[in-house]
């Protein structure tokens, strides 16, 4: 029962910290919470907050083999990553799940998901408007390293941060 009670806690704050966050920008490029529900995250136009996201973070975290764990090497791109949403607040975020080529289509597709999920959960938890977030799996179909080699298999295994 106490474990009931502390889930339902948790998901109050965590809509409360999602109430509180929401972005208040007149920014040209900045969409609104109906634009963004329509934006096609698999083709958009990068724009400029991307291109500076990209420059002054790094996008992309990297997991092992057949997990969504994310280690203290994934946790501290993501805090710097925090650091600069938190600092731009009208910028949206997309985040891809990748897996490397080894696995079904379906796994993959699932595990992508999961490790983008494991990334907007840690966005969320740390304070970031899960209205901002959407996410996306690729599972193995956009790798980063072609080759069936231990380098580019981790390089595949991945979740990319995308400022918009």
């Amino acid at each position: 029962m106490k474990k009931y009670i502390a889930l339902l806690l948790c998901a109050a704050l965590l809509n409360a910290c999602a109430l509180f966050s929401r972005d208040s920008g007149s920014e040209s490029e900045v969409l609104s919470d109906a634009e963004w529900r329509d934006v096609d995250i698999t083709d958009f136009q990068e724009t400029s907050l991307g291109a500076q996201f990209k420059k002054q973070t790094q996008p992309i975290v990297y997991f092992q083999l057949n997990s969504a764990f994310l280690d203290a090497d994934a946790l501290g791109v993501l805090n710097d990553q925090i650091a600069w949403f938190q600092a731009n607040p009208n910028a949206k975020i997309i985040i891809e799940g990748h897996c490397d080529e080894r696995g079904t289509r379906e796994y993959n597709l699932a595990l992508g998901e999961r490790r983008a999920s494991m990334i907007r959960d840690y966005f969320v938890a740390n304070g970031i408007a899960s209205p901002r977030i959407r996410t996306i799996s690729y599972g193995k179909e956009r790798p980063e390293a072609l080759g069936s080699t231990e380098f580019a298999w981790s390089k595949n295994r991945r979740g990319v941060t995308i400022a918009y």
